[in-house]
């Protein structure tokens, strides 16, 4: 219901729109012409053209011409702007109809960037910035707008670890800048999103016009705290000055899964156990491949409908767009509405800037069993269906002869189908985002504005699992309500200024930020239900009331900050960019609540220089070097200064059974903010007349005074953890963009784009002291591997001198009677020879670093008349990835009771294997992420249509690796960072899509 009112009143908000921007025009003369670049003379198709100060224009067509009706006498001046192009205003002479413009090709250096708070043209910037525009994203199946630009900046790591539409995505900018990890600070139109997943979920791919991605310190120090691990602004489209235009962008897509594991068939299965009579009796006569029956080929569609326009006064942009996305696993997927609305009003001889946008979201989700619960809500039955469905004996059927599930059920055992389909695993996320900004120049160059922002957000989840007579013949319900509440209030002032000739040019913002954050929820556990067939609708239906089933919780931090930047321009050849930020938060103790971080960038323009202009072959040339501290708050609780008690044992006592309560948290005041200290140094460069243009950055950021969870000792103190500032980390590495114009003429154009980043991780420290209490450590262990026969198995760690998740194994080196043999090391290190696998001990584990030796992505773009051609393709060399789920599949042993990958039958392990260097196996790839054919019918040649693209889209058309496993990328955060877990399949996708404006 929520859904049908959302469509009906946001079509009555278009009505209203167009009703307004119907404008009559009276009838004038005729103007015509054609619009070329200056530098090759190649016409150009989709120049805005446009009588200045009206919304009459039009746009040229694919031969580059254009044609003007009924413009009035009154009619002074035309417009003509095109992305990439300078803008140029042509005077109208009297009795000329007729006219030939030439657009001056603005490359990369006149571009505007957003900077935060603000832009400037990229010529101008002394930091690392990368912008990516609708022209440059990926193509295809788009359930996270961050695909878009996936491989496509160097330094930004986007992984998605298979292709589940549910699945958030692991995004890092530059690596980690704490222990843990965290994603970059997103900001949407001026609005710093607090949850990452959640506000990158809530934006419909076809309204975002760009990427702006702040890489280096300098950049980011104008957001301070939030600006930690790097910054991604993202802009949404915005009405145009001109006629009514209706746009729609849309696609149909069918995905099946690319690989998987290659588990014994049926026939394979009783071959391997012949004459095991355990086997005879497991055996039910069927055939059934498991991985096989759990999926399917999946059907999406999306679909984008924007209406825009508007005057040099105000413009509009509103749009609608659906999402219905089918998982390749049966029963999972999502399906999302969204509606945006963007204005903008000037007023006061264009002294008065109004601007204001509302972004409503709702996901429809349904997840596999036990995914995705909160953890919060303390659910169990964590399964993992494709660990079951590799697991299932393929000589069991789906089904009894009576129709119901035919169960096994053991440590890694159930029916999978079962799990999928009777199990109930919903979520409807409700997101909404309001904003609105005024600004007024008070006098010319001088400019004061206000911004407010508030975000609110509903997840309402439900989890039922039915009886299951085999397993424990109980029901399991969960319900549970979460909300979020953001609000964001700033006080700005920006004053810009060029003198002396226009040599020097200065831009000074100031602003004053206000940010609240609260979350509050609440849910219910029940199980025993007396009529399961109501799922979660009536949990009080239960017979089985546990101990905290029903919980709830809410919670609230205050951000404030002061900050300052300056931006000094000499005769286009020297820049300065100061930054200074003052952030307060309610997180850290009243005596480190504030925090100090300054920032500095300066670039020299080389090029114009007059002894470098005689250098025909380089015709830009610029050098940056940038130094800044950014503060980070982001991987902590809400209140860890703070003492806290909770909820222990109960205990008997005066004849009652009373609640017991401890203290679960140790105060302490001193706690301070993690800073991140940043170094970069670069190059922009353009050679052969702008035909190839680049850039080349080093960078060195040292994080200090980490944040992080230590262990102490009891006694003295009444708990073992306390969280302390007692870590420090580094990461370094040189990331490269190269973008060229191969062939550039009027029939044929080759464009090409390549990048690559390198990143290279250490801890550097892992002490401190909490009230005279040593908290130095040597290691801790940190992730595991999992499976049957394995406990405690962790094998990666956080250790001083190594990456964060540095895997920690025994260096296998042959198998010998069934037996794992690993290298031996004495107390000094030095291998002494070789120990059986159940005799080593720890002493004989060695580091090895699974972080990838760099990262790449390539280009090609090709255009030949109206058709257009582009591949993608991305790759990461010198990573390692642990194959846990081959592990626990690769030992003849599991048979008869358990299914086995097909290299067990050969590969000679007779007994469990244990975790070694053995099952660390090489993750390099070189992956076709995209391949685009398109086809650009001539404007003007379908009736009222301005422009018509059809396109077909293969992803994830091959993959060159020699990883063994479905697919190596996987996750690389947290505890499970490159630990290979029998994820969700990554799948293969044909899209057919069209782009249309009216």
């Amino acid at each position: 219901m929520k859904t049908s009112s959302l469509l009906r009143n946001f079509a009555w908000c278009l009505v209203a729109l167009l009703s307004l921007a119907q404008i009559v025009f009276a009838q004038g003369k005729v103007i015509s012409g054609t619009v070329t670049d200056a530098d090759n003379q190649d016409p150009l198709p989709g120049v805005t053209v446009q009588i200045k100060g009206t919304s009459t224009g039009t746009i040229t067509t694919a031969d580059g011409t254009f044609k003007l009706n009924n413009v009035p006498a009154s009619a002074k001046t035309l417009v003509f702007s095109f992305v990439g192009y300078e803008t140029k205003e042509v005077t109208l002479e009297e009795g000329k109809a007729t006219y030939t413009i030439t657009l001056q090709n603005g490359k990369a250096l006149d571009e505007v960037v957003v900077v935060g708070y603000g832009t400037q043209k990229k010529k101008d910037i002394t930091g690392a910035v990368t912008k990516v525009t609708t022209k440059e994203f990926n193509t295809g199946v788009i359930s996270n707008p961050l695909q878009q630009v996936q491989g496509k900046v160097a330094g930004l790591v986007i992984v998605q670890p298979g292709s589940d539409p549910n699945e958030n995505l692991t995004v890092r900018l530059r690596g980690s800048t704490s222990l843990e990890g965290q994603p970059p600070l997103l900001v949407v139109d001026g609005v710093a999103i607090d949850d990452f997943n959640r506000g990158i979920n809530a934006i419909a791919p076809g309204d975002i016009e760009s990427y702006d991605i702040l890489r280096d310190a300098s950049s980011a120090a104008i957001y301070g705290a939030r600006g930690a691990n790097g910054v991604i602004i993202i802009t949404t489209k915005k009405g145009k000055a001109g006629k009514t235009t209706v746009e729609y962008n849309g696609y149909v897509s069918t995905e099946s899964v690319a690989n998987n594991i290659d588990v014994l068939s049926a026939d394979e299965w009783r071959a391997a156990t012949a004459g095991n009579a355990t086997a005879a009796a497991l055996d039910k006569g069927a055939n059934t491949d498991w991985p096989d029956e759990i999926t399917q080929t999946a059907f999406s569609h999306n679909h984008n409908v924007a209406v825009g326009g508007g005057t040099d006064k105000f413009n509009y942009r509103a749009s609608l767009s659906y999402l219905d996305q089918e998982g390749v696993v049966l029963n999972s997927g999502k399906d999302m509405l969204s509606a945006r609305l963007n204005i903008q009003q000037k007023s006061f001889n264009d002294r008065l800037t109004v601007t204001a946008g509302i972004n409503t979201t709702v996901t429809n989700r349904k997840f596999l069993p036990g995914q995705n619960l909160d953890p919060k809500a303390k659910t169990v039955g964590q399964s993992n269906i494709f660990n079951l469905a590799f697991n299932y004996l393929p000589v069991w059927p789906v089904y009894n002869p009576d129709g119901t599930y035919y169960q096994v059920i053991d440590f890694d055992l159930e029916n999978p189908l079962f799990d999928l389909l009777e199990i109930h695993n919903r979520r409807k996320d409700n997101f909404w985002q309001g904003h609105a900004k005024a600004d007024y120049e008070l006098v010319k160059g001088l400019t004061v504005g206000v911004f407010g922002a508030i975000s609110r957000s509903n997840d309402v989840g439900d989890y039922f699992e039915p009886r299951v007579p085999e397993k424990n013949n109980k029901t399991f319900g969960a319900r549970y309500n979460y909300n979020k509440q953001v609000t964001n209030f700033d006080m700005h002032l920006n004053y810009k200024k060029t003198f002396g000739g226009d040599k020097h040019s200065v831009d000074f913002t100031f602003v004053h930020e206000y940010n609240r954050f609260v979350n509050d929820g609440f849910g219910v556990l029940a199980r025993g239900f007396l009529i399961p067939d109501i799922l979660t609708n009536n949990l009080g239906t239960n017979t089985d009331i546990r101990n905290n089933d029903p919980f709830s919780y809410k919670d609230e931090v205050l951000l404030a900050s002061f900050l300052g930047r300056l931006v000094y321009s000499f005769d286009n050849r020297y820049s300065v960019t100061l930054n200074y930020r003052r952030d307060g938060s309610s997180k850290f103790g009243p005596n480190n609540r504030w925090g100090n971080f300054p920032s500095a960038g300066l670039a020299w323009t080389i090029s114009s220089e007059e002894f470098f202009k005689k250098l025909a072959v380089v015709n830009y040339l610029k050098l940056r070097v940038t130094y800044g501290t950014t503060g980070n708050q982001e991987d902590i609780d809400p209140y860890p200064y703070q003492l806290l008690y909770g909820a222990s044992d109960k205990f008997y006592y005066g004849g009652e059974v009373l609640q017991g309560y401890g203290i679960n948290q140790l105060n302490n005041p001193d706690l301070k903010w993690e800073v991140r200290h940043s170094f970069n140094i670069g190059m922009d460069f353009s050679l052969f007349n702008s035909r190839l243009n680049g850039t080349v950055d080093y960078f060195n950021d040292k994080t200090k005074d980490l944040l992080f969870n230590y262990d102490l000792p009891q006694p003295p103190f009444l708990t073992n953890r306390v969280v302390a500032n007692a870590a420090d980390a580094e990461n370094k590495g040189i990331e490269i963009t190269l973008n060229g114009d191969v062939i550039r003429n009027s029939k044929f154009t080759w464009n090409a784009a390549f990048n690559l980043g390198t990143l290279r991780n250490k801890i550097t420290n892992l002490s401190g002291k909490f009230q005279g209490a040593d908290l130095s450590i040597t290691a801790r262990n940190y992730g595991y591997a999992d499976g049957r026969g394995l406990s405690n198995a962790y094998i990666t760690r956080l250790v001083n001198g190594h990456p964060a998740g540095v895997f920690w194994l025994h260096e296998f080196v042959e198998l010998r009677d069934g037996h794992e043999y690993y290298a031996h090391y004495d107390d000094k290190g030095q291998r002494v020879g070789l120990i059986r696998s159940d005799s080593a001990t720890d002493a004989d584990r060695v580091y090895i670093d699974p972080t990838p030796k760099f990262t790449y992505g390539f280009t090609n773009s090709f255009t030949y008349g109206n058709f257009d051609l582009s591949f993608f393709i991305r790759g990461v060399q010198g990573a390692k990835i642990f194959a846990n789920t081959l592990l626990n599949l690769s030992t003849v042993t599991r048979l008869p009771g358990n299914n086995v990958e097909k290299s067990a039958l050969t590969n000679g392990f007779t007994a469990q294997p244990q975790p070694s260097t053995y099952w660390l196996k090489d993750a390099s790839y070189l992956r076709m992420e995209n391949l685009t054919f398109g086809y650009n019918f001539k404007p003007g040649s379908l009736k009222y249509i301005q422009s018509l693209r059809l396109y077909l889209a293969a992803n994830n058309l091959f993959i060159i690796t020699d990883y063994p496993g479905i697919d190596p990328e996987v996750k690389v955060e947290g505890d499970r960072r490159y630990i290979d877990r029998s994820y969700y399949p990554k799948t293969r996708s044909f899209t057919f899509g069209v782009n249309v404006n009216f």
